[in-house]
């Protein structure tokens, strides 16, 4: 089906009943039809618009407009063609009198004339049968130069006659126009015009300035057409989301096979990781306690006293002022009384004990470390701050573990 079908409005004048018209309007396109008013009907004229940018135009001929109309009722179908614009007037009374004579709604007529709905030329002359009466159109780079109408058919006298006439009217024009002296053969309605059906008439080759705007073609489609081709952008749209959405689903379902795979090669990065965090966590808390000044003091009153007794601290325990020392030989034995004599005389160590499991290879022992200044009420274990526990809650002091092995205590 095409977009919309064209119909000459002289056609339904002579009509009987309305059979006519049904025949002519039973298949309408897409949009309603657009009626062809007859080169006769129609008075033409031309002004010039030479440096009137195109946006302008249409206010050029309404400024132009009731100079130029023949009728007091008129119509009018204006057009830009290069340098020029070119006018086709006609009684809107006539038109009205056809309108309400079968019923057609003046209102949402479409009206073109007969001259811009012959096909568009590139070059030179043309001669077209009118429906009623002959036309000639001069064409030159696809733009229309100038035009002419009579009644009935002209001889090669009237057509010399009417190229001086036309060049003097027309001035410029004529003189970048091709010129044919020879008069064209006539273009009659079998080859352009299907008697009938008149189904190859053509959209006219020029917009009506005059008329309505772009935004106002919806009112003239078909409200079925506009039904349908509603329907249709929505299917479109819908089949459309449904493949995004299936496309998203199955992106969805690859990412998450890729993420799984890729979750088996890091987690054993992420353990690692996380016993080196741990790791760090310790040794950050072995600094922390190392660099506690009651640490320092012991620690310097501790190391002339392994030296003397050739021995080694293997382990270290602290918490709340407790400190629980694993001691193990250099080269010999351990001498347990004489070892154990020296610590006791360690500044800032008193109540010294011997944990069971001591012998002279390992030696376990437990002491307090005096405290000086006010108590803040909190342990420090390791160097982390730590609310006081009751004292049956607290089951273990914190182990650095050197060896592998967590002493239970006495």
């Amino acid at each position: 089906m095409q977009l919309r079908n064209r119909f000459y409005l002289s056609d339904i004048a002579g009509a009987e009943g309305d059979s006519r018209i049904e025949r002519l309007t039973a298949s309408t396109g897409w949009i309603k039809p657009l009626w062809i008013l007859p080169r006769a009907w129609c008075v033409t004229t031309s002004i010039q618009a030479k440096g009137v940018p195109h946006h302008k135009t249409a206010a050029l001929v309404r400024l132009h407009l009731n100079r130029l109309a023949p009728f007091a009722d008129c119509g009018v179908y204006a057009c830009r063609s290069g340098d020029w614009v070119h006018l086709w007037f006609w009684e809107n009374r006539r038109v009205r009198e056809l309108c309400a004579k079968h019923g057609l709604d003046f209102a949402t007529l479409q009206l073109a004339p007969e001259s811009v709905c012959f096909p568009k030329r590139q070059e030179g002359t043309v001669l077209y049968q009118c429906q009623q009466g002959i036309e000639a159109q001069l064409w030159h780079n696809g733009l229309l130069i100038d035009s002419a109408w009579w009644p009935d058919r002209i001889n090669a006298d009237a057509w010399q006659a009417w190229r001086p006439t036309s060049a003097a009217g027309t001035g410029a024009r004529s003189q970048v126009a091709s010129w044919s002296e020879m008069m064209p053969s006539y273009v009659t309605p079998v080859e352009s015009i299907p008697p009938v059906e008149h189904a190859r008439l053509s959209e006219p080759w020029g917009r009506n300035l005059l008329g309505v705007q772009w935004w106002h073609v919806l009112k003239d489609f078909r409200m079925d057409m506009l039904l349908a081709v509603a329907g249709g952008l929505l299917a479109g749209f819908a089949a459309y989301l449904t493949t995004q959405w299936w496309t998203l689903q199955s992106l969805q379902v690859e990412t998450e096979k890729k993420i799984a795979s890729l979750s088996i090669r890091v987690d054993p990065l992420n353990e690692m990781r996380s016993q080196a965090l741990l790791r760090q966590q310790w040794v950050n808390k072995l600094v922390s306690l190392r660099n506690e000044d009651s640490i320092q003091e012991l620690l310097k009153g501790l190391q002339s006293v392994l030296q003397q007794q050739e021995a080694a601290l293997r382990e270290f325990e602290y918490l709340d002022g407790e400190i629980r020392l694993m001691l193990v030989p250099v080269n010999t034995e351990l001498n347990i009384a004489s070892l154990t004599q020296d610590l006791e005389a360690v500044p800032k160590l008193s109540n010294l004990r011997l944990l069971p499991d001591s012998d002279a290879r390992v030696m376990r022992i437990s002491a307090k470390i005096q405290r000086f200044g006010k108590p803040t009420g909190e342990l420090r274990v390791l160097g982390q701050l730590q609310k006081p526990a009751d004292s049956a809650k607290v089951d273990q002091p914190s182990l650095i573990n050197r060896s592998g092995k967590r002493e239970k205590g006495e």
